[in-house]
């Protein structure tokens, strides 16, 4: 039986499809929005409601409702990859500081300290947790997330609608960004990496030179105290360089580049 999609999808039911495909995948990993402790319901009501007041602005940009389903499953999946990969670059950039808190946990001795993450909906270590919270709070306090959402508006003039996707760049972009990212969150607990090194291998030497006694027990509050300190020193340091990484990757790929 052949389908009449002209019929189905009259007036602007199609386009408002289309931009809920894009912008509803790209809501499921925004940061705040898209996290575990946000219902699915909440999700799809603010998309279906952002959808809709950006139907007038973004409809001119939809292409023509096609003749044969399979064409509009092909239009519709490649909304939602775009809407995918733009989410996705936001979990790269919020999981760059839970790399550097899972590294500072590690340094300081609270590795084994863990506390629910509400953004991971799991147990992280401490340092992770407090970044990744503070990183959250500080996307909304600093304006970021008005940047997020013009970008993943300008996802249309990066990746139009309806045009075939440069696949092989998306894929070359997403690696680069991963080891970029990951790099970033190193740099970032590079102080407590540097004081950690030092503990370490000046215990080695004394444990060396004092063998009855057990050291790495005797300076294990010294270690967390005097980690404490250093990531309070340099946790303003961490989330200034953060948001600017993020600002950087977000005009980059999607603002500067359309």
């Amino acid at each position: 039986m052949k389908v009449d999609l002209a019929a189905q999808l009259s007036g602007q039911i199609f386009p408002f499809l289309m931009i809920f495909c894009r912008l509803g995948a790209g809501m499921m990993m925004f940061p705040g929005i898209g996290e575990a402790f946000v219902t699915p319901r909440i999700r799809m009501m603010f998309s279906l409601a952002l959808s809709l007041l950006l139907l007038p602005v973004l409809a001119s940009g939809i292409p023509a409702l096609p003749d044969h389903p399979g064409e509009m499953v092909r239009l519709i999946v490649i909304e939602i990859f775009v809407g995918v990969f733009f989410g996705s670059v936001m979990r790269l950039m919020m999981g760059i500081v839970e790399t550097t808190g899972a590294i500072v946990g590690m340094d300081i001795g609270l590795s084994n300290a863990s506390i629910l993450n509400p953004a991971l909906a799991s147990e992280s270590a401490l340092p992770a947790a407090f970044l990744g919270t503070t990183a959250l709070v500080l996307v909304f306090a600093s304006g970021l997330d008005h940047l997020l959402f013009r970008a993943l508006v300008d996802t249309y003039k990066v990746f139009p609608a309806g045009l075939a996707l440069p696949y092989g760049d998306i894929v070359q972009s997403f690696i680069g960004l991963v080891s970029r990212s990951f790099l970033v969150g190193i740099q970032l607990a590079t102080p407590l990496m540097v004081m950690g090194l030092l503990l370490y291998t000046s215990i080695g030497v004394m444990q060396r030179l004092m063998t009855q006694i057990q050291l790495f027990l005797v300076v294990i509050p010294v270690q967390i105290w005097g980690g404490l300190f250093v990531f309070s020193v340099s946790v303003g340091i961490i989330f200034t360089v953060w948001l600017d990484v993020f600002d950087d990757v977000v005009g980059e790929l999607f603002i500067r580049a359309g």
